[in-house]
C-alpha cells in the first residue's frame, strides 16, 4: 500500500497559508502540530511575513466590561454578532486595575499593580510577566488623565520598545530588560490621544493644539513634529483619533454642527502636510432617534471605521463600512452606516491587534 502522509515540508507550506485562528485549532491534532504553531518561532515568523505580504493578517479590537475581556473582529460580515466575539482570559486582573498600554504585531503590553508589566498575545494565549523592572514608580501615574503611551518594534535590533509619558518620558527594552527616563518635548500637549499609532517604528499621538503630531521615534528615543492638515470651516472641531489606512496615518474629525458627520483626511506622503487629503465624509444616515454624539475608536485597513455612542446604560458600537456614496450640498462624498454591536456601558475600547503567532521567549 502506498504511503498517504505527506512529507513535513509540504504540511509546513499548506499550514503556512492558513489563518491563526484555523491554526490554534488545528494545533490539538498532534504534537508535532501543536509544537509548529504553539512553540516553533521560525514557524511563527514566516507565518507573520507571508500574512503581512498577503494583507490576510486579521485585525481585531480588544474590549473590556468589567472583568471580562472581549475581541471583536472587525472585519467580520457578522460584526456584532456570536460568531463576530471572542472570549478571552488574560493573565492580568482588570477588576484589579490594570491598563492596556497598546499593542504591536499581535502582542498586547499591559501595567498591573505592583508595577508588573505584561506581554501577551491574545491569539495564543501565551503571556510573559515581567517583574522588578525598575520603572520609575509608574503605577499610580498610568491612571491619571494625562498619561499617553505605545508600544513597537524596532526591526534593527529585534527590540520591542514600551514608552509611557506622564510628568517624564520612562522607555522599557524588552531585550535589555531597562527602563530609561528622559525629558519629553517642551511643547507637549498633556491632551494626547492615549494610545500611540505605530507607523515606520515611531508612535504618533494626537495633541490637543492641532497644529502637528508628536512622533517618538524608537530606534533614535527622540521626539519629532509630523503636520496635521489645515482646515478652514467654520465647524471644524479638533481631529479626534488617530489610525492607518494601507500603510497611511489617517486623522478623524468630527463637526460641531453635526455630531453625524466625520471628515475622514488621509496622509499620502509621510511628513508632508501638503499631501493630507479628504477622502470623503462618512455621515450616519438612519431613521429618527438615530445615534448623535459619536466618537472614534478605531479605523481598520479596509477603511471601516468603528465609532460608539453611549445610551442609558449600554455602549453602542457602530461599524460605517464605504459601501454607498452620496453627496452632500458641499459635493463631499458622505457614507452611510451599517453595522452595530451593542455592549454594557462600563465597556472600555483597549486597543486593536493583529492575529498572530509570534511571541518574545523567556
Amino acid at each position: 500500500m502506498a504511503n498517504t502522509t505527506l512529507p513535513d515540508d509540504i504540511i509546513v507550506h499548506i499550514l503556512l497559508r492558513l489563518p491563526v485562528k484555523s491554526l490554534i485549532r488545528f494545533s490539538c491534532v498532534s504534537k508535532r502540530w501543536r509544537s509548529l504553531v504553539i512553540s516553533d518561532p521560525e514557524f511563527a515568523q514566516s507565518h507573520f511575513k507571508l500574512a503581512s505580504k498577503q494583507k490576510t493578517l486579521n485585525r481585531r479590537l480588544l474590549l473590556s466590561t468589567d472583568s471580562q475581556l472581549e475581541s471583536l473582529d472587525l472585519e467580520a460580515p457578522s460584526f456584532g454578532e456570536n460568531s463576530s466575539v471572542r472570549k478571552l482570559v488574560s493573565p492580568f486582573k482588570l477588576d484589579d486595575g490594570a491598563k492596556i498600554l497598546g499593542s504591536c504585531n499581535g502582542l498586547v503590553c499591559a501595567i498591573g499593580v505592583y508595577e508588573k508589566f505584561y506581554i501577551w498575545n491574545p491569539s495564543t494565549g501565551l503571556s510573559k510577566t515581567l517583574s522588578n523592572t525598575g520603572s520609575f514608580g509608574l503605577w499610580p501615574r498610568v491612571k491619571m488623565p494625562y498619561c499617553y503611551h505605545g508600544f513597537g518594534y524596532v526591526s534593527a535590533i529585534d527590540d520591542y520598545k514600551l514608552v509611557v509619558a506622564t510628568d517624564f518620558i520612562a522607555i522599557f527594552s524588552l531585550r535589555a530588560n531597562v527602563w530609561k527616563r528622559m525629558k519629553g518635548p517642551d511643547d507637549q500637549s498633556i491632551d494626547m490621544q492615549y494610545n500611540g499609532t505605530l507607523l515606520n517604528e515611531a508612535l504618533h499621538w494626537l495633541p490637543s493644539h492641532q497644529l502637528y503630531m508628536f512622533a517618538f521615534d524608537l530606534a533614535k528615543e527622540e521626539f519629532r513634529k509630523v503636520p496635521l492638515p489645515v482646515t478652514r470651516e467654520l465647524d471644524d472641531m479638533p481631529f479626534q483619533y488617530l489610525g492607518l489606512l494601507k500603510g497611511c496615518l489617517c486623522a478623524l474629525q468630527h463637526k460641531s454642527c453635526d455630531c453625524d458627520s466625520i471628515d475622514f483626511w488621509v496622509m499620502t506622503e509621510y511628513g508632508v502636510r501638503e499631501s493630507w487629503t479628504k477622502l470623503f465624509k462618512f455621515k450616519i444616515f438612519g431613521p429618527p432617534g438615530r445615534p448623535r454624539g459619536l466618537r472614534t475608536v478605531f479605523v481598520s485597513e479596509s477603511g471601516s471605521v468603528v465609532v460608539k455612542k453611549y445610551r442609558s446604560r449600554e455602549m453602542e458600537l457602530i461599524r460605517i463600512e464605504k459601501k454607498e456614496d452620496k453627496l452632500d450640498d458641499k459635493n463631499d462624498k458622505v457614507v452611510v452606516w451599517s453595522d452595530r454591536y451593542t455592549l454594557k456601558w462600563c465597556c472600555e475600547i483597549n486597543v486593536g491587534y493583529d492575529e498572530t503567532l509570534l511571541w518574545v521567549g523567556g
